[in-house]
């Protein structure tokens, strides 16, 4: 690895002494000055609300879970900033059931310890060379996973090329202010792409609940299911806000009443709650394809506007008040 990590920003998570020795000393070595170790998941979550990174390496033989969902909650943060951060996660028991929870947290790579530097070279060399894309289901934003949407019985998850903020900055030279730039416009097609998965994924649970809830007595996962669609819906809620898709915020927050309506008699349901719930989530997937259309038309317009105005105007003075 002969590139210059000097404007590099690593966050270094939970890492143990020798670890962090290592990679600390490997990462100086190749030039790069600016590295946090955060040792508790608050911190972590402070220095990602507060900074913009592009390397995440996360120790997970603390604790596996805690590992996973950091990375998990930075791919899906709702500013995006440092949503597509590449990450690597260390390991010293990579046995398959710990791998899978890996991978799927949305990590671009794992690593095995004990590890000598030169092993930890390779791994940033290849991610600065190669990114995968990332893929967007329901449940699931990140790096392209094998076998993502092959299997019988899954969705054929879109693939999106995104930024990789190491190639970038290590690379490209591209500064702080374009780097974002290119991020959120990523992320707001990876937004847009969660939003559709999860509109369907409500359609489906819809279906699930009036099914559970239609039986006399209800089915006993009747519950379970409904706290599932209300997850579901009140993220989506969450992930549409100040983007645009007004009627689908607004329609989320009518299905959210209606299954805590359902939630205040599980065992007697009112059918008038269980008659409408396909209602609103038919009109939140037609709102959906109505206002990406108007989002798209709205970016288009602006996109040609500010090309036609660069040309003409080249070397405009930017001045601010």
């Amino acid at each position: 690895m002969t590139h210059d990590f000097q404007s590099v920003r690593v966050l270094l998570r939970n890492p143990d002494p020798v670890t962090r020795k290592i990679v600390t000393g490997t990462l100086g070595n190749h030039g790069c000055r600016h590295m946090v170790s955060a040792e508790y998941g608050g911190e972590a979550d402070h220095y990602l609300r507060s900074d913009m990174i592009d390397l995440l390496i996360v120790d997970a033989d603390r604790s596996l879970h805690d590992a996973c969902d950091t990375v998990r909650q930075m791919r899906n943060r709702a500013d995006g900033d440092n949503s597509f951060a590449l990450s690597i996660i260390l390991t010293s028991t990579p046995d398959p059931e710990a791998v899978v929870h890996l991978i799927d947290s949305g990590t671009d790579a794992i690593l095995v310890k004990p590890f000598q530097p030169a092993a930890l070279t390779l791994q940033i060399d290849t991610l600065i060379r190669s990114r995968r894309p990332f893929v967007v289901t329901s449940t699931y934003v990140g790096p392209e996973r094998r076998g993502d949407g092959a299997r019988p019985g899954t969705e054929s998850a879109p693939r999106v090329p995104v930024p990789n903020p190491l190639r970038e900055t290590v690379m490209a030279s591209t500064s702080r202010d374009e780097l974002r730039r290119k991020v959120r416009a990523s992320w707001d097609v990876v937004n847009e792409h969660r939003i559709e998965r999860q509109t369907a994924q409500l359609a489906w649970l819809v279906n699930k609940v009036r099914a559970a809830f239609g039986r006399n007595p209800p089915a006993a996962d009747a519950a379970a299911l409904l706290g599932q669609l209300l997850n579901c819906v009140s993220e989506l809620r969450l992930r549409v806000a100040g983007t645009g898709f007004d009627h689908v915020a607004h329609l989320a927050t009518t299905m959210i009443e209606i299954c805590y309506g359902l939630g205040q008699s599980v065992d007697s349901p009112d059918g008038r709650w269980l008659a409408v719930l396909p209602k609103v989530a038919d009109a939140m997937v037609k709102a959906f394809s109505q206002e990406r259309d108007a989002i798209h038309a709205s970016r288009q317009i602006s996109e040609a506007v500010t090309t036609r105005f660069r040309a003409e105007v080249p070397n405009i003075t930017r001045s601010y008040h």
